[in-house]
């Protein structure tokens, strides 16, 4: 189990192989990072579904009436998601597994690349259209003679597929936007918004916080739904991600990790707890590895404090507190919403002390997500008590 923590995986396969001690799955390229992001996307999206359907149960969210046409022939708007999602596919996925796999085994590098105008673009056109030809027929085979107009309601719970895709894209331009106000940072908005790459070149939690808060209040707003019913349902959720998140980062080796730790372990720390070396980290960062040909052959020298490792620990705790309490405070919107700031700050804090990033020195040499941390836990505390005041006295615990 040490060897399994003690060094980075730039694949999936290799990850899983090694975790079993045989060869399990063929060397696909499935990126170590990016899957452990996605895990913690679908984790989020099911936690945030139960939530959001047992508040609608509750009343506290109304399915939203529509209409939809029934039985109607292809229409060119139709075809707009499947064939760029096609296109997507085939240009960036299947062109660089047939020509370059490598390309998807990169951690950061596969994320800027998919973000990218690099691509093979006949397999896109070629995948595009077939996406194109299957919604066709798929469409034309239930259409009817006469379309029909039905009256039918949005659930809650059908709103978290729209809910994670504006909350994705808020988050990571806000995550890149706080990278580059960073106190060493040389670059500027103008050069973020000139190359999509830059939007992965460095990403910071609270920026993608912030912004992703915007986003799902605007959503709300577009919706005529109450923002902090929305932010209480997705807060356990969210916390859930960020462990996933993590994993990604500790098991491809990504760079989010501690300040070197040449102190010895105590006995009963194991070393990979204590300090890690990062082997075959995707980023390629340390000395060559004795014997190791070909890509990831670098370790860390010396090693360092894997706060990845223990961000996991701790989100994946505070996860089980806030899905533990949930109920307790589901009549005061905004409750969970403002314990979320509460636990984030006091998680990240500490963590910044031995972490690898700037400084302010103009502000008590603190971090910038230590001061982040610092107000969300004032901007928490004082929201929690309000809401206890004002709530408190009217409604009994739910179940």
């Amino acid at each position: 189990m040490q060897v399994i923590f003690l060094r980075a995986y730039a694949t999936i396969p290799e990850f899983i192989n090694s975790l079993f001690g045989v060869e399990l799955i063929p060397d696909i390229p499935v990126n170590t990072y990016g899957f452990f992001v996605a895990m913690g996307f679908m984790a989020a999206a099911i936690v945030a579904s139960k939530e959001l359907d047992r508040r609608g149960k509750l009343g506290m969210i109304k399915d939203i009436p529509t209409t939809q046409v029934v039985g109607a022939k292809p229409q060119w708007n139709d075809f707009i998601f499947p064939v760029f999602v096609g296109y997507f596919i085939g240009m960036k996925i299947l062109g660089a597994i047939i020509h370059n796999p490598s390309l998807l085994t990169q951690g950061q590098n596969t994320v800027a690349y998919l973000f990218s105008g690099q691509g093979y673009h006949i397999y896109g056109a070629i995948v595009g259209l077939a996406a194109a030809v299957y919604t066709y027929y798929k469409i034309n085979k239930e259409a009817l003679p006469e379309p029909k107009i039905e009256n039918t309601f949005i659930q809650p719970q059908d709103l978290i597929g729209e809910l994670v895709m504006v909350a994705a894209i808020f988050g990571v331009v806000g995550a890149s936007v706080f990278e580059i106000i960073q106190p060493n940072s040389d670059m500027t908005l103008l050069e973020l918004f000139s190359d999509p790459m830059n939007f992965v070149s460095g990403l910071t939690i609270y920026g993608g916080f912030f912004f992703g808060i915007i986003g799902v209040t605007i959503y709300a707003l577009y919706r005529k739904l109450k923002p902090f019913v929305l932010f209480d349902s997705i807060a356990p959720g969210f916390i859930l991600a960020m462990s996933f998140g993590r994993m990604g980062c500790h098991f491809s080796g990504d760079g989010d990790w501690g300040i070197a730790n040449t102190k010895p372990a105590p006995g009963w720390i194991p070393e990979y707890f204590w300090s890690n070396t990062y082997a075959h980290n995707v980023i390629e960062e340390g000395k060559a590895i004795a014997g190791c040909a070909g890509k990831y052959c670098t370790e860390l020298d010396p090693g360092v404090y894997p706060t990845a490792l223990y961000e996991i620990m701790m989100f994946a705790t505070l996860f089980g507190v806030m899905w533990a309490v949930r109920k307790q405070f589901t009549r005061m919107p905004g409750f969970m919403f403002m314990l979320l700031l509460v636990l984030s700050g006091i998680e990240r804090y500490p963590i910044e002390m031995i972490r690898v990033t700037d400084r302010f020195p103009s502000f008590f040499n603190l971090t910038q997500a230590q001061i982040i941390s610092i107000a969300l836990v004032i901007v928490g505390t004082a929201g929690m008590l309000y809401l206890w005041q004002r709530y408190k006295p009217k409604f009994p615990k739910t179940t």
